[in-house]
């Protein structure tokens, strides 16, 4: 059977969309539509979807109850303990750089070239003084500036996570001018068009931007760890897949133009469903164009809460059963250790995917005045096994009742994860025109929270000096 582990933040995302919890800002709605979209899609495809029941202590029954249909796995047991705690030693050796206003350590560069977002820092006056600022790479009101900025929204968004797993990050981040020159107590701004440049204290946006980043880093590593000692696909928050990506990526040594390879898949125009590098040390990447079922589930029931019961009657049709089915055979092809012979399976199961894929686009999508919206979900899948330096898994009472996916853990696979392109999902969403507000009617902003508030910074200006701002 196929398995897909979620984390908590997707679920969260989903109680957002289903107002059963307060959402931070209206500018991160579209991400949590985007992972409304993902759950939807995990429940239709895997025949089981799971947890790691760490959410916050007093939350965890009321959130056990919020999904029955999500298999909840104790973080205490599995040798899951193991797990987070090498992942807290692997984050724990990023050292967050911005060097001339671009994040210049090579885990952040690589998060935000995979989510096609750009932001830098700039020096802006305020109260005579220069001081650092965050801002989005793009024209203020352009289409971009309200892609980059829900994006960035929600990397905020994730402090909040933190918070509710009980962590502190630490907001160390190095900061170098354009020169090379490290920016210090008394640092003066060269070429300042105002005074002697004098600064100050660095946007408090920045350490809670960069210890943000930090926790996407923990919580990408920990469940993409947790999902291969679980011999299960993750299925995670849209921004932690990027980060997910890069680490993978890294832990598995492939090629350095991997994150160009990934988006370029995601980016391509419809063509076949099954794609592509199928040699030995290279991840499959399996390509899968489908429409946005959370919005044919709303138009239908005029509801996201009503959406999430008719899924779980949906799910059981023809169709939804026939691709778990395929997808069941997909997997065994990934596993299989002869390469020809998979590629040669990989091959057969093409046509058949390709006919259900395009059955499904004409009998669930949405039509809106841009056409019928489309999403792209990629499965970057590697063959050679699963990851080095697990925890052996723990000997289990085989009296203790245990789900269907757990009981045969100690089986050689190798690791798969889900990826989808958060900036093309977010222009999808932005399409569906009034079937965008069906889906985010029941959703409730907290006035009591803070949000940030996107600042943009105009590429065209980004090197020049004003009275109001000097670039670092």
């Amino acid at each position: 059977m196929t398995t897909a582990l979620t984390d908590n933040a997707t679920l969260t995302g989903v109680q957002r969309i289903l107002g059963q919890a307060p959402s931070r800002s209206t500018d991160s709605i579209d991400v949590d539509l985007v992972a409304f979209e993902n759950f939807v899609q995990a429940r239709l495809f895997y025949d089981d979807l799971a947890v790691i029941d760490d959410y916050i202590p007093g939350l965890r029954e009321g959130r056990r109850q919020a999904f029955p249909q999500v298999t909840h796995i104790d973080p205490a047991a599995l040798g899951l303990q193991q797990v987070a705690a090498t992942a807290d030693t692997i984050a724990a050796g990023i050292r967050p750089k911005i060097h001339g206003g671009n994040f210049a350590n090579n885990e952040f560069q690589a998060l935000f070239e995979l989510l096609q977002s750009h932001m830098v820092c700039t020096w802006d006056i305020g109260s005579s003084i220069y001081h650092l600022t965050l801002k989005v790479l793009a024209e203020e009101g352009s289409q971009e500036f309200r892609k980059y900025g829900a994006v960035a929204t929600a990397i905020f968004q994730e402090l909040g996570d933190a918070k509710n797993a009980g962590q502190w990050i630490k907001p160390d981040v190095e900061l170098v001018d354009r020169y090379g020159n490290p920016i210090t107590k008394d640092y003066k701004v060269p070429d300042a068009r105002w005074g002697i440049g004098e600064t100050g204290p660095v946007s408090g946006a920045i350490p809670a931007f960069v210890a943000s980043l930090v926790w996407i880093a923990n919580r990408a590593i920990f469940y993409t760890l947790a999902a291969a000692h679980l011999k299960a696909d993750s299925f995670l928050y849209p921004i932690r897949q990027a980060y997910q990506q890069h680490y993978i990526a890294q832990r598995f040594q492939y090629h350095a133009d991997f994150p160009r390879r990934l988006v370029k898949q995601v980016s391509m125009s419809l063509s076949r469903d099954i794609a592509e590098v199928h040699t030995a040390g290279s991840p499959i990447l399996a390509a899968c164009d489908l429409p946005v079922f959370s919005a044919w589930l709303a138009q239908q029931c005029g509801d996201p809460s009503a959406a999430i019961h008719a899924l779980e009657e949906i799910r059981l049709d023809k169709p939804f059963v026939e691709a778990r089915a395929q997808l069941n055979e997909l997997h065994e092809a990934f596993h299989d250790q002869s390469l020809a012979q998979g590629n040669r399976r990989l091959e057969k199961l093409t046509a058949a995917v390709q006919r259900v894929s395009a059955s499904m686009r004409e009998k669930y999508s949405v039509k809106t005045r841009q056409g019928v919206p489309v999403t792209r979900l990629i499965t970057v899948y590697n063959a050679i096994g699963g990851m080095a330096g697990l925890p052996p898994f723990p000997d289990i009472d085989l009296k203790v009742p245990l789900p269907p996916f757990l009981r045969d853990m100690r089986r050689e696979v190798g690791f798969c994860a889900i990826y989808r392109n958060v900036i093309n999902d977010l222009a999808v969403v932005a399409s569906l025109g009034e079937l965008h507000d069906v889906m985010a009617r029941r959703v409730e902003i907290d006035p009591k929270v803070v949000a940030y508030s996107p600042k943009a910074e105009n590429p065209r200006f980004r090197r020049s000096h004003s009275q109001f701002k000097s670039p670092m």
